[in-house]
C-alpha cells in the first residue's frame, strides 16, 4: 500500500507545471540584453512559499525582465518571476545609483530539484540570472 501511495505521489509531482520560460516574460530586446547574477541566493523551501529567491542589483535607468532564469548543469532551464524593485531587501542595501529586484523560483520546482540532489546547483549564484537593458 505504501508503495502505491509513493508511486502516486511521484506521478502527481512530476505533472505539476513549472513556471513557463516563454518569450512573453522577457521584455528587454535580445539584441541589447545583458545578464547579471544575483547578490544573494536563498534556498529554504521547507519554510514554505517564497523562500527560494535571488536578490539582484541593477543600475538606475535600466529595465529588467519579468522572468529570471535558473540554468542548471543538467542543461535544463527554469524560470521564476520578479517583483517590484526596492532599495533594501534582506539586509542588502542598494548602492547609490542602483536598485534591488527579488526573483522567485516556485517552491514546488525547488523541492523537486532538491529531491533529485540539485540543492548545491540551485544555491550557486552563477546558476541564477536576470536579463536587463538600457531604458529607452
Amino acid at each position: 500500500m505504501t508503495l502505491v501511495v509513493i508511486i502516486g505521489v511521484v506521478k502527481f509531482w512530476n505533472k505539476l507545471p513549472d513556471y513557463p520560460c516563454e518569450n512573453g516574460g522577457f521584455m528587454v530586446s535580445q539584441t541589447t540584453q545583458s545578464y547579471l547574477h544575483p547578490e544573494k541566493v536563498v534556498v529554504r523551501p521547507w519554510l514554505g512559499q517564497h523562500h527560494v529567491y535571488a536578490v539582484f542589483m541593477l543600475p538606475n535607468n535600466y529595465v529588467y525582465d519579468r522572468l529570471i532564469t535558473i540554468n542548471l548543469p543538467v542543461n535544463k532551464k527554469f524560470c521564476g518571476i520578479t517583483i517590484n524593485p526596492s532599495q533594501t531587501i534582506d539586509e542588502i542595501n542598494a548602492k547609490p545609483g542602483h536598485y534591488l529586484v527579488k526573483g522567485y523560483l516556485q517552491t514546488r520546482t525547488a523541492l523537486r530539484l532538491i529531491s533529485t540532489g540539485k540543492i548545491n546547483d540551485l544555491k550557486q549564484i552563477k546558476s541564477w540570472q536576470l536579463g536587463y537593458g538600457k531604458k529607452n
